[in-house]
């Protein structure tokens, strides 16, 4: 679907206040995927140290019991 700009005329306090509101929606979504990008670090971070406590355990259950589980 082709793009379609549209003109309005409205009142400066009109478009004053409808360009705060996009502001502080960008400021929302801005703040939402740094929350998103932080998460998504912290669960890499636990996924690799689970990966590291798994590994031991499998070692150490390798050793107790001569097999792999």
């Amino acid at each position: 679907m082709p793009s379609k700009t549209v003109t309005l005329e409205i009142p400066a306090r009109q478009a004053a206040k409808y360009e705060a509101a996009f502001d502080e929606y960008i400021e929302k979504i801005d703040r939402s995927l740094e929350r998103n990008k932080r998460t998504q670090e912290r669960i890499d971070r636990l996924k690799a140290e689970t990966a590291v406590i798994r590994a031991r355990l499998q070692a150490r259950m390798k050793g107790l019991c001569g097999r792999n589980f």
